[in-house]
Order: C-alpha cells, then sequence, then structure tokens
C-alpha cells in the first residue's frame, strides 16, 4: 500500500535526477503546526516543502487534479486539501484548519498559479494570512532562488519563521487580511533576495581576498 512517507522518498529521488535542488536552512522549520509558502515555477514544487520536515505536510492543490483518477489517487493518499480555482472554498478553509489546529503542518502557493513572467513574486492571491492568524501558527517561506531547470541544480532557501501576531486579537477586515498577506509577501521576497545579496558579498568578499595576495 502507498504511503506518504513512501510516495516522497520516491518522488524526491526522482526529482533530484531531473530537477535537482539544494535546500538551505530547512532545520529553521520547527515541529508542529505551521504554514509553509513559496514561490510556484513548476507542479513539483510541492517536493521542496515536503522535504522541509519530517513530519506531513498536507499541500492546499487545485481541485482540477482530481479530475485525473490517477492524480486524485495520489493526493488522497498524502491528505491534499483541494481549493476550488476562485478560492471561495469553506470545506478546504475547514480542513485546514482543522490540521493545524491538531499541530499539523500545511504548505501553500500564495500566488495562485505558477510564475511564468520575469517578476520575482506575482501578487498573492490570499489564503496564507488567514490560516496563519486563525490557528495562531507561525509562516516559514520555502523560496527557489531561480526558475528551476532540467538537470541544472536549483538552490531553495528557506527563510525564518514569523508570526502574524500583531493581527491575532483584531477583528479582522478585508483590508487587515490584505495588509497580512502584504507581509507574507515581503518576508518571501526578503527571504530570496537577502539570500541573493549575501551570496554577492562573500562572492565580493573572496575576491577582495584574492586581490590582497
Amino acid at each position: 500500500m502507498l504511503t506518504y512517507g513512501f510516495l516522497k522518498k520516491v518522488v524526491n529521488a526522482f526529482i533530484q535526477i531531473i530537477l535537482p535542488y539544494k535546500l538551505i536552512g530547512k532545520e529553521k522549520v520547527q515541529d508542529g503546526a505551521c504554514v509553509l509558502v513559496g514561490n510556484h515555477y513548476r507542479i513539483w514544487d510541492i517536493v521542496h516543502m515536503a522535504c522541509t520536515t519530517k513530519e506531513k505536510v498536507h499541500f492546499i492543490t487545485k481541485q482540477e487534479l482530481y479530475k485525473s483518477k490517477f492524480l486524485g489517487h495520489l493526493c488522497d493518499i498524502v491528505e491534499a486539501i483541494p481549493v476550488s480555482r476562485d478560492g471561495q472554498d469553506a470545506k478546504a478553509v475547514m480542513t485546514a484548519l482543522r490540521y493545524l489546529k491538531k499541530g499539523e503542518k500545511i504548505s501553500m502557493f500564495p500566488e495562485g498559479t505558477r510564475n511564468r513572467t520575469d517578476a520575482d513574486l506575482l501578487p498573492l492571491k490570499g489564503g496564507a494570512a488567514l490560516f496563519a492568524i486563525k490557528a495562531r501558527v507561525p509562516v516559514y517561506p520555502v523560496m527557489c532562488l531561480r526558475k528551476t531547470r532540467f538537470f541544472r541544480r536549483t538552490k531553495i532557501v528557506v527563510g525564518d519563521g514569523f508570526e502574524l501576531s500583531e493581527f491575532y486579537d483584531k477583528r479582522m477586515s478585508a483590508e487587515d487580511y490584505a495588509a497580512a498577506e502584504n507581509v507574507i509577501r515581503d518576508k518571501m521576497l526578503e527571504t530570496k533576495n537577502g539570500y541573493i545579496q549575501k551570496l554577492a558579498e562573500e562572492k565580493a568578499a573572496k575576491k577582495k581576498k584574492r586581490g590582497r595576495k
């Protein structure tokens, strides 16, 4: 019988061959409930999320995947959370919150679709802030530094966890949720761009050191 753990190992092994990646900072992800958010280039980006932790991650995925019996069966095995394309799915929201309140993890791509543009991040569709605030759990950005390419290693960087605690005791309006989503967006970009800047500084320091010899 197929299990989450077995599928994770097999699919990750396959991805490391065709779309190899290096996961940096996964030790930051603590045990227990949290929301993992990331930028989105390929359907296989969910593997990066799964491999940040030994615990099960419940993926929020589009309902259309269930049109395929095979993909739908795999989604059922890993206990994915299907949502409608318009995002107005009360059942999905309640399911995600139930997992979080049980101390489990969920992951999502708040852009809502794959990024086929040159922008660092598409506008966020929402949802991540609602889950993090309602369940009072931390959020961890999991960011690809660049678009994943076949047979070329990509760095995936996990950012520091943060909480939206300034919103916990508020009576939330649409504007408040938009502000909370902006915090998440800023943290996602900070994770990606901060690491790129760190690499550039390290490269410059090495070049300067060689110049002194």
